[in-house]
């Protein structure tokens, strides 16, 4: 939910610019919501196209995710020779790939939540 105001105060042309990019499908909020995130580096919306194939390479990190915890499992428990740089390195991949799903599971609910929210008409 959205509950922080910021006022803005913006030249003529700026306001023509802004206006430029909202079209007639954007509010100036949107717009400078996208351009905000873009700047400071957080995840975007995407369209329920990019949406979907972002569910697909979530869903194979997930498996990537269960095999490399199967092989660091496997050494820890005797099951093949343990390698101490190589269950780091399986560790430290492991923890990668979680992150990553993370960042895609942060950009498919932004994403849902402007869908449903322009879906809405709000």
């Amino acid at each position: 939910m959205r509950s922080e105001v910021v006022r803005v105060r913006l030249q003529p042309e700026e306001r023509q610019a802004l206006a430029a990019l909202c079209g007639e499908s954007r509010t100036a909020s949107d717009v400078i919501r996208l351009l905000f995130r873009d700047q400071a580096g957080l995840p975007l919306p995407v369209g329920p196209a990019e949406a979907e194939a972002l569910r697909g390479t979530n869903e194979e990190l997930r498996r990537i995710g269960i095999n490399l915890n199967q092989a660091v499992r496997a050494m820890n428990e005797g099951r093949v020779g343990y390698e101490p740089h190589l269950d780091a390195a399986l560790r430290k991949l492991a923890n990668g790939v979680f992150r990553l799903r993370a960042d895609v599971d942060l950009m498919l609910r932004i994403s849902r939540k402007e869908r449903k929210r322009v879906g809405h008409g709000a």
